[in-house]
């Protein structure tokens, strides 16, 4: 259903909820004479007012009892109901198939409203074969995991009754031997089996062909970001996938490429500084301008928004002339280094954008240098759920935790394959699992897992020995020797394998 919106003051709105039904001059024209619903924001950001038109008519200067929105109105709306309601975000509303980002005057707008609908049971979707191959394995004693069952079914087909009952057996087997025994030292075979290849890794990085800034850090430094938990990646990249009806569009692709690449001033133009006179001038740089599909307006428009200057536009359009309005030097330099990074257009935090034909599925894919997840998950062309990022921290923000561990097993999967290394997955995930089981993302060394470890003698064993003793000594820790460093230390046996188990002799009994 088709609503109106627009943006008031709140002046407006409190005056015009005391005294309802009541007629609005507005200074705009609506096509739509048949709406008869309106959101209205007071800050440009949420919708907080809801409004039912009774009728909308061209404004009449005899009429009476109107309230006006500014000093020339065009249309009057007769508003019989003005409620106030729970902030409603922009991007709910769509105006010409695009979400709402801002609202500075009015629009016509349709809102998508979010069915809910509880997720059905993960047992329910499994296919009925499935099910009875899993059932077949319970009889013989034993659970079959489901992503066997989905391999033994073709199986199943082919062999007879005799045979599948065999080659289930033979299942059960090679499970039982690949069950870990009680108090195995998982965590130590997973850090050998990561560290051990670690040091074959060589340092690299994967460079897109015929673009000099974009470049992706593999091998050892990215294994070391990953394992550090680094807030922010050497060279953050996305890989940006689009909808199916957008996705093998030229024009849609190079539209998008255009909206994501994050434009700076400083990218297309050279800023003067004149310290006599006081004043900066901007110089846009007509090649740079036209490699980035930048206008001199948006320059301009760009530069107008910035708060505290006066901006003189030369008539042949080819430099800006910028005041300061409070002049000293320190004004001066201030306004420079704001108009350097001063963003014309584009997504923050995306400096490149590239786009390029997956060869076998033969859609368009972009690859941008930088990342911005959250911003770019809004543009309407692009599919949510194939767009990616290798920002560990970004995906466990944006997404949830549970995505960022994800991200973290496929990172470091990624990472050891491209190097030609083989590691069990169950590693890297557990890895991944020690990493995030707290909800938050926490690096392996001394500023995450190992430097909040119980003990005292582990975590000193592991780095910055004395200050580790010296602070246990002054707050009276106690080391419960649980772990497997702090064993060795004082030179016992580890709580691991046949260390786990304490043996207690009774004697025997006096028969007498």
């Amino acid at each position: 259903m088709k609503v109106l919106v627009w943006k008031d003051t709140k002046k407006n709105m409190e005056s015009l909820v005391k005294n309802l039904p009541r007629k609005y001059a507005v200074d705009f024209s609506p096509r739509d004479q048949s709406i008869k619903e309106a959101y209205i924001s007071v800050d440009g950001k949420t919708f907080t007012f809801r409004a039912v038109i009774d009728s909308i008519a061209p404004y009449d200067e005899t009429e009476q009892n109107v309230l006006k929105k500014k000093s020339s109105p065009k249309t009057v709306f007769e508003i019989t109901t003005l409620e106030k309601i729970d902030p409603i975000p922009l991007i709910e509303f769509k105006a010409s198939g695009k979400y709402l980002k801002e609202m500075k005057t009015w629009n016509i707008a349709e809102r998508s409203l979010t069915e809910m609908k509880e997720k059905e049971a993960y047992a329910d979707t499994v296919p009925k074969d499935i099910n009875e191959i899993v059932e077949d394995a319970k009889k013989l004693g034993f659970s079959l995991p489901l992503t066997v069952a989905y391999d033994v079914l073709k199986y199943k087909k082919s062999l007879d009754k005799k045979e599948y009952t065999h080659l289930l057996k033979r299942l059960h087997e090679d499970i039982v031997k690949k069950e870990i025994d009680p108090h195995e030292a998982v965590g130590i075979i997973a850090a050998q089996s990561i560290g051990e290849p670690g040091t074959q890794m060589t340092m690299r990085t994967f460079h897109f062909a015929g673009v000099r800034e974009m470049n992706v850090t593999l091998g050892l430094p990215r294994l070391i970001e990953i394992v550090d938990a680094r807030r922010i990646p050497s060279t953050p990249s996305m890989t940006i996938y689009l909808k199916k009806e957008y996705s093998k569009s030229d024009e849609t692709v190079m539209s998008v490429v255009k909206e994501l690449e994050n434009t700076s001033l400083i990218d297309v133009a050279d800023v003067i500084t004149n310290v006599a006179e006081m004043y900066l001038t901007i110089r846009p740089n007509a090649n740079r301008m036209k490699e980035r599909i930048v206008a001199f307006n948006d320059i301009l428009d760009a530069t107008e928004k910035v708060k505290g200057i006066t901006v003189i536009r030369d008539e042949k359009d080819q430099e800006i002339v910028v005041k300061p309005q409070q002049e000293s030097f320190k004004k001066l330099y201030q306004v420079q280094e704001q108009l350097k990074i001063l963003t014309i257009k584009g997504i923050p935090g995306i400096k490149r954008a590239i786009a390029r034909i997956e060869p076998s599925t033969k859609e368009w894919v972009i690859y941008t240098q930088g990342s911005n997840l959250k911003d770019v998950l809004e543009l309407d062309e692009v599919d949510g759920n194939r767009t990616y990022t290798n920002d560990i921290i970004e995906i466990a923000t944006v997404l949830g935790i549970e995505a960022g561990r994800n991200a973290i097993f496929m990172e470091s999967q990624r990472t050891l394959q491209e190097q030609g290394l083989e590691v069990d997955q169950r590693h890297l995930m557990l890895m991944a699992d020690m990493m995030t089981f707290g909800g938050g993302v926490r690096a392996v060394g001394r500023q995450g897992i190992s430097g909040r470890k119980s003990s005292v003698l582990a975590r000193a064993a592991f780095e910055i020995t004395t200050k580790h003793l010296l602070r246990a000594g002054l707050i009276g820790e106690v080391d419960p020797l649980s772990g497997v460093a702090e064993n060795i230390i004082v030179g016992q046996p580890i709580t691991l394998g046949t260390g786990a188990v304490n043996l207690v002799y009774k004697g025997l009994k006096n028969t007498k």
